[in-house]
């Protein structure tokens, strides 16, 4: 009998040793072993060569094989470099999981047996716990599965109402990675085009490394992502994007507060607005709504328009900073002003003996709330010397920083101080002129702050995007930084300039993001 087993095993045997890459070496023998066909059993580890499957005859025992060989064939080593401000390791692991059950599907393997039977508890489990995030993460992974169906009847006997979400979430995002495909089959990559069903999963799953450059030498660099992740670093900016709707609970209503009569519906809008006013009435009755099938396809749409899959996430280029001579001082820029106080060692106030109720004769010195300017000088941005010094004069005690970059190794500097402590450049520099450092000057503008509270201000058009990267993908990853550090964002300097001023006259901070971007950063 044991005899009889270790035939069927050998005949199962996996041999990923024979797949090849175009990132890596697949040589050497591989660790290949039998696995039980449960959640967490069977694994690879393409770095480390080590395959652990079921190895009996059963369509599951296939389906898990199947799974792990395309696994083998286009899943990177490490998938650290994808995880970004834009997409969480979550988000991109459940979007690998959703490329690779696609790709196994369409080779002919019997996905639809790919139940496990954890499936149905840990929807019941994700919809106690009220975890939204997890629970679109998990529709992801199981699309294209038979894994699909049990969790969604787990998550029923909890939440019938999530339950329809995620089976509309799960329609969705089959339609979404159609039109991936679609794209793939419809753009013409070079002198290639993949039209064939077997050109269109090779480019839905290439290992071929990305390149960019490097912005001083002007040479192709390799990095470590490669071409096929692209999709699924969009299908993770989709997850991340259905993650950011979710649907609220039914409003529970204490019986003190809202007694109903025979015949009212709980979350009747008429009958809240009678029981709760207006204000609570439409709050709660706009609880109940399901999850918005438009609004998702709307997001597709955007994203599919982003050319995430078609041109690579990229790489921000490094901050290379140049400090320009300050050596122009503004008068009145210096970061602080004298104020009246009740302390002090000279009474230069002596007529507010009289009129001050607080008898503030004393002189202090009042420190201005100074703050960080970051401005995008970049071709479709511009910016005189006198803006610096009208930006200087509303925000005394302000760094001002431009940031333009440039892959040419006669333009190495891509940050620039222009004006710092009441003092400003004397000529403005040359600016490169492109984009591609967005990211790396506003997080070294964050880090300049003087105070936690002082104030950030970022004058960009909002076309921003990594060196050789690719649009939306840089401008949610943008968006979202700027959001969590409470930056405020004008489209150009004069706009900037009146907001400072407000400042300075005591206005409340009121830090906003660009109108362009304000889908990126919803919640």
């Amino acid at each position: 009998m044991a005899n009889i087993e270790e035939q069927i095993q050998n005949k199962n045997r996996p041999m990923p040793e024979v797949f090849r890459r175009k990132d890596l070496r697949n040589s050497g023998g591989w660790d290949v072993g039998n696995a039980k066909a449960v959640r967490g059993e069977p694994f690879i580890t393409v770095s480390g060569r080590i395959m652990r499957v079921p190895l009996d005859d059963s369509e599951l025992a296939q389906a898990i094989r199947g799974h792990e060989q395309v696994h083998v064939k286009v899943s990177p080593a490490d998938i650290t470099p994808y995880i970004t401000e834009a997409v969480g390791e979550d988000a991109i692991r459940a979007a690998e999981e959703a490329r690779v059950n696609f790709i196994a599907k369409e080779l002919g393997f019997p996905m639809k047996a790919l139940i496990t039977g954890s499936e149905r508890h840990e929807g019941e489990m994700i919809a106690q716990q009220g975890d939204w995030n997890a629970l679109v993460c998990a529709v992801a992974a199981s699309i294209n599965t038979g894994s699909l169906t049990p969790l969604i009847s787990g998550i029923r006997k909890e939440n019938p109402a999530w339950a329809d979400s995620a089976r509309t979430i799960a329609s969705e995002l089959v339609k979404y990675q159609k039109s991936q495909i679609k794209k793939i089959k419809k753009a013409k990559y070079g002198s290639l085009k993949y039209a064939d069903k077997a050109g269109t999963l090779r480019y839905y799953g290439d290992t071929t490394p990305f390149y960019t450059y490097d912005h001083v030498t002007g040479r192709q660099v390799e990095t470590d992502r490669i071409e096929g992740m692209n999709y699924s670093v969009e299908m993770a900016l989709m997850i991340e994007s259905i993650a950011s709707m979710p649907p609220k609970p039914p409003p529970q209503i204490e019986a003190e507060d809202a007694e109903l009569t025979e015949g009212e519906s709980e979350v009747d809008p008429e009958n809240l607005k009678r029981e709760t006013g207006d204000d609570e009435a439409a709050e709660l009755a706009d609880q109940d709504q399901p999850i918005d099938r438009k609004e998702i396809q709307e997001k597709a749409k955007r994203l599919l328009r982003g050319n995430v899959g078609l041109y690579g996430t990229g790489s921000w280029i490094p901050v290379k900073l140049r400090k320009m001579p300050l050596t122009t001082t503004v008068q009145g820029a210096i970061g602080y002003k004298r104020g009246p106080s009740q302390v002090g060692r000279n009474p230069r106030r002596m007529v507010r003996y009289l009129t001050d109720p607080e008898k503030r004769i004393f002189d202090r010195k009042v420190k201005s709330q100074g703050g960080v300017v970051l401005i995008d000088v970049s071709g479709s941005m511009s910016l005189s010397k006198d803006q610096v010094k009208n930006i200087m004069l509303a925000a005394p005690g302000c760094t001002v920083l431009a940031h333009s970059a440039t892959y040419s190794a006669d333009s190495p500097h891509n940050l620039f101080v222009l004006a710092d402590k009441g003092k400003i450049c004397a000529e403005l520099p040359r600016f490169p002129g492109g984009n591609g450092n967005d990211l790396p000057a506003l997080e070294y503008a964050l880090s300049l702050k003087q105070t936690v509270k002082a104030p950030v201000l970022w004058v960009t058009d909002g076309m921003v995007y990594r060196g050789y990267g690719g649009g939306i993908m840089d401008e949610i990853e943008c968006a979202k930084v700027a959001h969590r550090n409470n930056v405020h964002m004008e489209y150009n300097v004069d706009d900037a300039i009146t907001y400072l001023r407000g400042l300075q006259a005591g206005e409340k901070p009121q830090p906003r993001i660009l109108e362009r971007w304000r889908e990126h950063i919803a919640s």
